[in-house]
């Protein structure tokens, strides 16, 4: 097997490739790794920020005839049959890889690594976010293609011990599993020397319910109603279903005056949105079919020198770690004394603020933890 600076490897993440997860990887091709990711529509978030080298691949359904296009979406039409999104030939791309490195258990992308493993003897790692034990086994299909790359895989790569948790619970070996988490750059997500001198309250994230905005809008409103409070204001960056929803609870809040929402900002932005917050609020309540994974905002913010804090859900409690604060998912009344505590105690925002620059230097450094990435690359095919 080849190592080092001929290290070969397809980096899948379906059609959800962003700039965001794709940082810590980019230090790997100054390390010598040809890495390569292969993605294919319809694309969650915009790609003109990727950095790293990309395809992008047909559907099942954009290599149909004309015929078989119009009859699928008759069945989908009137019978509620999806249309097939899943890549085309994806598997025939990787055989003159050394390692693919896919996504989830369920994927179509996983399907296809592991496709090649039985074709070309490829090793196979599999990254996995999910962190609900039996999700999906409901369904038969992702139920099979979940068991498949249980036995399948060479490796998991996990980024929180929740993940881990779920892994074993559903049968993996632990030593088939390692935790390296997801970070940034920190180059980019820097501290200003000057912080803010209007409370903001920042929101970020896909417009939907289970992000929990509705407590970060209402505890807002609780604070601007206390004379004996200084007046706060609300910046959100996000779009989604939800949206309409959010802001129409902002006006009837009383915060119209004092509340705006971003729909989106290239990535390159997003640090210096970041720092013109005060405190960033991340509050999450899980469902049935999902709970909080890496929250990747939480360590931006952190690193850019804004404290956060966090309902008690999914991974965010050891993702904040002592660097913040944590409430019950929709409890109001806890998060409101958080903040309290945080924009009306300086000095105790001044160490919050620090110890979030101070974990996110030491666990999440994109450096660092692309080199454990490049070890853990290097021992599955040496």
């Amino acid at each position: 097997m080849t190592v080092g600076k001929s290290l070969k490897v397809a980096f899948l993440m379906g059609n959800r490739l962003n700039a965001w997860h794709t940082r810590m990887y980019e230090p790997l091709i100054e390390m010598g790794v040809h890495l390569k990711a292969f993605t294919y529509p319809p694309h969650r978030y915009p790609l003109d920020e990727v950095r790293i080298p990309y395809e992008i691949i047909p559907t099942q359904a954009e290599v149909r005839t004309l015929p078989q296009r119009v009859g699928e979406g008759i069945a989908n039409r009137v019978m509620g049959t999806l249309i097939d999104e899943e890549p085309s030939g994806l598997s025939d791309r990787l055989g003159d890889f050394d390692l693919i490195h896919t996504w989830e258990l369920f994927t179509a992308d996983t399907e296809a690594a592991l496709a090649a493993r039985e074709r070309w003897g490829k090793r196979v790692l599999v990254t996995v976010w999910d962190n609900i034990p039996g999700h999906r086994d409901d369904d038969p299909r992702w139920r099979n293609r979940k068991i498949r790359a249980k036995q399948g895989a060479d490796r998991f790569l996990v980024y929180t011990h929740d993940s881990r948790k779920m892994l074993i619970e559903e049968g993996v070996d632990p030593t088939r599993i390692i935790l390296i988490p997801p970070a940034i750059d920190q180059n980019d997500f820097r501290p200003v020397v000057e912080v803010p001198r209007v409370s903001t309250l920042m929101g970020v994230g896909r417009m939907v319910p289970e992000k929990g905005f509705e407590d970060l809008i209402e505890a807002a409103a609780i604070l601007n109603k206390d004379p004996n409070h200084s007046p706060v204001k609300v910046r959100l960056l996000g779009s989604g279903p939800h949206e309409e929803a959010i802001d129409s609870l902002a006006r009837s809040s009383g915060l119209e005056d004092s509340y705006k929402r971003v729909p989106s900002l290239p990535y390159s932005q997003l640090p210096d949105f970041l720092r013109q917050g005060s405190v960033l609020v991340l509050g999450s309540r899980s469902t049935p079919e999902w709970r909080e994974q890496f929250g990747m905002i939480l360590i931006e913010a952190m690193a850019s020198g804004v404290p956060v804090i966090g309902a008690q859900s999914g991974a965010i409690p050891e993702i904040v770690g002592d660097a913040g604060g944590l409430y019950r998912p929709g409890a109001i009344e806890e998060l409101v004394e958080g903040l309290r505590e945080l924009l009306g105690n300086e000095r105790f925002w001044k160490r919050c603020r620090e110890k979030g620059i101070d974990r996110c230097r030491r666990e999440f450094s994109h450096l660092d933890n692309s080199r454990a990435v490049f070890h853990l690359y290097e021992s599955m095919v040496s």
